[in-house]
């Protein structure tokens, strides 16, 4: 009846003389493949039934896709529709235009030829010939791919054939990759992107690159979403000087506040000894309870030389040691308890002198109130550690620590005295020295007698803060400043039994001797409040802190290290810091750093020193970033040893930006061991970089100092 009807109409409409002349109303036709909804400016019904010709700003709806064109032929016994002239097709969110169009309402099928497909936000896929194979679903014949929104685009993948889900991903065979109208890349078996969705699984753009030192390289990333909730990142990599290997990072996140990741580098030397050379990491964070976690930061390494050799930046292949980490974290308001589990590498020596704690328990009273006594305040800190070790002593010790205090306001000053206790005990007695070969310094011999120090401190400290506000009138765009000086002394007397023969686990708390000390510290500190500019809230920063401090041993008559921290910042764009130790013993600074950035016009500049006696090195480092264009960036980097007068590392980079469309290429030249030259292209909307960057310095060196 509904056919019967809807024929009755058509003819009607045929028939009448003005139907060729405005729009016809919705139609609704029986199908093959079910109801479709018609409008056009003509409808004509030809043959018994079976064939509908609408001309004329014909739209043929059905469900979520509707097709629009000019001439649209419908055959109702089978579903098939050709459209012909100004063709569109919206399937569900996406457009696609074409010259001519074929599509089945029953099955959903269809071809476009000389079709593109747009689709949200800057997706752009066209081909000779596009087949539709299901909702959103099609392959693509002698087809490009692009993000950009210019003809010809700034980039674009070509390729001869291709599978291409507008909701998901496009991923295709024998194809090239084009600069404007120059093929830059021009041949890449397989491609493959993804569309939309930040996580899809796929295979990322590889990565290939030649370094001096490793060969020519190559990474092929493959990305596996295994679901809402947790993902995988797998890429094996080959090195013609080296061998084969590979990254893996896995990620996931649980509900109540649980997350985790795991990442690992493994790399066998096949073209050397065949040695395995790998380092993994770790890092857990699990929400266990109200105020109570568990995280988890560990790292470990083959061997001391795999940082060095296969790390990236600086820092990385620098580090010192592998550190892990795992803490189980109890708070209260006033009570902290945390259980630490650590072990550490040393990539400075061969033998296994490591001092791990297995566990380490700390218990954590902040100052609280003692019940009925008005004013008067105590505190606790106490541990319980296990110290093991390959090479020198290891062994238990526990150390508790109760304090009482008791505020007192005097005017401008507040002097408060203290009143404590400590008890360490050791099941060790250290009994003498020794020597080996390949570690520096003494290695304690001890007995299994055990040792118990007792001792009794007592003190005060005696500290203000004076302040006065200075309006400034707007000058150098500062509307008031903040002075204030702030004076603190303490001084702390130590008495005890039995503080000898004992191993020096961690000496700051080891080696507590009998004191009569006065530490002394100023501060000096201007802060600035700049104008406020209407609809805007001011701008707050420290313009100036001067931080002096000493140290004065009663009992031997000597001066301890003194220290200074000086920081200058007249806007809140320039910074100048710098920290300094002075051994007045040795007329000596033993540690100095000191650092200057601020921001020029387009960009921004850094400098620094960094000495240290103790790790016998004088660095002096810089960085600049300058954008002299909005399209173009470069940045650059130094690290200079003052002591072999060398330029340890040496980066400069050029990064390009367009509408859809980013090249970085960075020079890395590292004295005497490697000099690299990469690139990192990123694609609008593709995810994964086509970069140079692989290796270990890929991924980040957890736990490394």
């Amino acid at each position: 009846m509904v056919c019967a009807a809807a024929g009755l109409v058509l003819l009607a409409a045929a028939a009448a003389p003005t139907a060729a002349q405005v729009p016809q109303g919705p139609v609704t036709v029986g199908t093959a493949g079910g109801d479709v909804t018609v409008v056009a400016d003509q409808l004509e019904q030809v043959g018994p039934d079976n064939l509908l010709v609408a001309t004329g700003n014909v739209e043929l709806t059905k469900g979520a896709t509707r097709l629009m064109a000019d001439r649209i032929e419908l055959n109702r016994n089978t579903g098939d529709a050709v459209a012909q002239g100004r063709v569109i097709f919206y399937d569900g969110e996406d457009q696609l235009t074409g010259q001519r169009i074929e599509y089945n309402v029953k099955t959903g099928t269809g071809v476009v030829y000389q079709g593109e497909a747009r689709g949200a936000p800057y997706y752009r896929l066209s081909g000779e010939r596009m087949e539709r194979v299901g909702e959103s679903v099609y392959r693509v014949q002698q087809g490009v791919f692009t993000t950009c929104q210019d003809d010809p685009p700034d980039w674009a993948v070509h390729f001869g054939s291709a599978t291409a889900d507008l909701n998901e991903f496009v991923y295709g065979t024998n194809a090239s990759f084009w600069v404007r109208q120059i093929p830059l890349i021009p041949f890449l078996p397989v491609f493959a992107a993804a569309i939309r969705r930040e996580r899809q699984t796929g295979f990322l753009f590889p990565k290939f690159g030649y370094s001096t030192t490793k060969g020519a390289y190559a990474e092929f990333p493959f990305f596996w979403v295994i679901d809402d909730s947790q993902d995988a990142l797998i890429s094996p990599i080959f090195y013609t000087n080296l061998g084969e290997g590979f990254n893996l990072e896995y990620r996931y996140i649980l509900p109540d506040k649980q997350r985790g990741r795991f990442s690992g580098f493994f790399m066998q030397e096949t073209a050397r000894h065949d040695a395995s050379r790998f380092l993994g990491h770790t890092r857990q964070d699990w929400y266990l309870a109200p105020r109570t976690w568990l995280k988890v930061d560990a790292a470990g390494v083959s061997d001391d030389t795999v940082l060095r050799d296969y790390g990236d930046e600086l820092s990385q292949r620098s580090s010192q040691r592998v550190e892990s980490n795992v803490f189980l974290t109890r708070s209260w308001n006033t009570w902290n308890l945390v259980g630490d589990v650590f072990v550490y590498q040393d990539l400075t020596t061969r033998r296994p002198v490591e001092l791990n704690r297995l566990p380490d328990v700390r218990l954590l009273g902040t100052p609280q109130p003692v019940g009925g006594i008005p004013g008067l305040l105590w505190e606790f800190e106490g541990s319980a550690v296990h110290f093991v070790r390959d090479v020198g002593s290891n062994g238990d010790r526990l150390d508790l620590h109760p304090r009482v205090s008791r505020p007192i306001p005097m005017d401008v000053v507040t002097l408060t005295p203290f009143l404590g206790g400590r008890l360490t005990g050791y099941d060790r007695t250290v009994t003498g020295v020794r020597t080996s070969r390949g570690v520096d310094g003494p290695i304690e011999i001890t007995s299994d007698d055990p040792r118990l120090r007792r001792l009794l401190e007592a003190g005060a400290d005696l500290e203000t803060k004076l302040t006065r506000v200075y309006d400034t009138g707007g000058v150098w765009n500062i509307d008031a400043m903040l002075h204030t000086i702030e004076p603190r002394v303490n001084y702390t007397w130590i008495a005890g039994k039995d503080k000898n023969q004992l191993p020096q686990w961690t000496p700051a708390l080891d080696s507590i001797q009998d004191a009569s000390r006065v530490e002394y510290s100023l501060t000096n500190r201007i802060r600035g409040r700049t104008v406020a500019l209407a609809n805007a809230e001011p701008v707050r920063w420290e313009l100036f802190r001067l931080t002096l401090g000493n140290g004065y041993d009663v009992r031997h008559a000597t001066w301890e290290d003194a220290f200074a921290t000086l920081i200058v910042a007249p806007t809140p764009t320039t910074k100048l810091r710098s920290d300094i130790t002075y051994d007045p013993h040795n007329a000596s600074y033993p540690l100095v750093t000191a650092d200057l950035s601020t921001v020029i016009p387009r960009g921004e500049v850094s400098v620094g020193v960094r000495h240290s006696d103790a790790a016998k090195f004088t660095f002096v480092q810089g960085g600049f970033k300058v954008s002299p264009w909005p399209w173009l960036t470069t940045r650059g980097t130094i690290n200079w040893d003052v002591r072999t007068t060398t330029f340890v590392e040496s980066r400069l980079a050029f990064e390009f930006h367009w509408q859809c469309w980013a090249l970085a290429v960075e020079y890395v030249n590292r004295t005497q061991r490697d000099d690299e030259v990469r690139f990192t292209l990123n694609l609008l909307g593709v995810s994964g970089p086509i970069s140079t960057r692989v290796g270990l310095g890929a991924i980040e060196g957890g736990g490394t100092r």
